[in-house]
């Protein structure tokens, strides 16, 4: 098996520079950065394995780009950020760097890392997708109604049951989902950015402005560029056809 090293910070990574001789079982090596913001007296447990998934999951998306491009994994549509989530939660990383910086009563973890990503990563996610969609499905009108959260901290597995059930157009159901997870990872731009595209979906802009407001402020760069082009929101791609 060869190993194909993209050694990439996400402001240098130039997708298009990997060799194109890659094949299925190749592993990519990829150097990415991930932080997450800690208000007083917040876990640097629950900071540190933020960060973690943060770095895991932008190495995810390079990679998912590259290989989805040579057709070496399927290019993934609505269920898109549910797979790369879960694939990200398995990935193999080698923390090359962790600080924690603090600025008043405000402290950022970060960490950065190389992660080894190879196409079976996402077939596997794609399975274990499938698997708690069948799951949910057998859930009791209470569980589906209360929707109750795992106090365990897999933020992989949590973000990607909120795309899923966007994805099948639970919307209220979604945002009674996305209000428990703000309460386990009260800094997690994601979830934001999430609840944003819900209330957009559901005609409440005032809601919507906030969300975006939330994300922005914790570094969502997209939900920066909303709130400039807010009279034009209307024509943004959320990247989730959720409106027929």
């Amino acid at each position: 098996m060869r190993n194909f090293i993209i050694m990439a910070l996400l402001t240098l990574f130039s997708i298009n520079g990997v060799s194109s001789a890659a094949e299925a079982n190749d592993i990519f090596k990829i150097e990415t950065e991930g932080s997450y913001r800690m208000e007083t007296d917040a876990s640097v447990d629950l900071a540190k394995k933020m960060a973690l998934f943060t770095a895991k999951r932008k190495a995810v998306d390079l990679a998912g780009r590259y290989l989805s491009r040579k057709s070496l994994i399927k290019v993934y549509e609505l269920n898109r950020d549910e797979i790369y989530s879960l694939a990200a939660r398995a990935v193999q990383v080698e923390i090359l760097e962790e600080k924690r910086e603090t600025v008043g009563k405000i402290s950022t973890y970060r960490l950065r890392l190389r992660s080894s990503i190879q196409a079976s990563d996402f077939v596997k996610a794609e399975i274990e997708d499938s698997k708690q969609e069948k799951k949910e499905a057998k859930e009791s009108y209470h569980e589906e109604m209360e929707q109750p959260i795992s106090a365990e901290i897999d933020p992989g597995r949590d973000i990607a049951k909120a795309y899923r059930l966007l994805r099948e157009k639970k919307w209220r159901i979604a945002m009674i989902y996305l209000n428990h997870l703000e309460k386990k990872y009260p800094n997690w731009d994601s979830i934001y950015m999430a609840k944003a595209m819900t209330h957009y979906i559901l005609h409440e802009p005032v809601f919507m402005k906030k969300a975006l407001n939330e994300a922005c402020r914790l570094g969502d760069q997209m939900a920066c560029d909303d709130l400039k082009n807010i009279k034009r929101i209307n024509e943004h791609d959320f990247g989730l056809a959720a409106v027929e």
